[in-house]
């Protein structure tokens, strides 16, 4: 009888153990209410014991000094651990920190690296980079081209910087030929998302646009939010 008691205890010790992605979402939740030095003390344990997310994120606090002391190489040393686990928001992350010599000693290039393992994932962010640097020729040969491809990816995640983006481009005629309704088309989605760059620059795209090419380009906005909207 005392061996069952015991077995039923450990039992319910097991059953009550809490999983690393229950903690990891209390975590998440100390971060939406802002409450960082709580976050990061739950989110340790977890990055230090070799969970990506929780290295990616814990990287991100000391990246922004959030409830850590700011450290731009303490938020590196936790992005490589993330990364090199194949883990494309640590990438993303990597490559902004390469990219911008921030912890780690600027490399274009390799920040380029990183976004492409990231992108090549599908991730929606390390899409977005990539096209940065292709438009802008940072790390890789300026092409606008590529640029497009890139940001039309992320575009397809509803990605709103990357609508913002290719709003800018149609606008400006980056790679493609100037398309006014194509531009307030990506620039308006962006907008109701609250992206402040897209909400300053479609005033001056509008004022070069009629009536019925507003028109035209919100009915296209709505097809496209419709046809990209998952069923319940």
């Amino acid at each position: 009888m005392k061996s069952i008691v015991v077995l039923a205890a450990v039992l319910g010790v097991a059953v009550l153990a809490q999983t690393p992605e229950a903690t990891y979402q209390e975590a998440r939740a100390a971060l939406q209410k802002k409450d960082f030095e709580a976050a990061a003390k739950i989110l340790r344990p977890l990055a230090e014991g070799g969970m990506a997310r929780a290295q990616s994120t814990l990287g991100g606090m000391y990246a922004s000094g959030l409830g850590v002391t700011q450290s731009y190489s303490d938020a590196v040393g936790w992005f490589q651990k993330a990364a090199a686990q194949g883990f494309a928001e640590g990438q993303t992350n990597l490559g902004i920190a390469t990219g911008n010599g921030q912890g780690i000693a600027k490399n274009e290039e390799q920040a380029v690296a990183w976004f492409r393992k990231a992108a090549d994932q599908g991730y929606a962010p390390g899409q977005y980079f990539m096209g940065n640097m292709y438009r802008f020729g940072t790390g890789v040969k300026q092409s606008p081209a590529d640029a497009m491809t890139w940001y039309k990816k992320a575009a397809e995640q509803a990605f709103p910087r990357a609508w913002t983006s290719l709003g800018v481009m149609y606008d400006k005629g980056e790679g493609v030929l100037i398309d006014p309704v194509e531009s307030y088309k990506w620039l308006v989605l962006a907008a109701v998302q609250g992206d402040q760059e897209a909400k300053q620059y479609i005033a001056g795209v509008s004022a070069k646009m009629t009536p019925a090419q507003i028109d035209e380009a919100k009915k296209a906005a709505v097809e496209w939010s419709k046809s990209h909207t998952k069923a319940p």
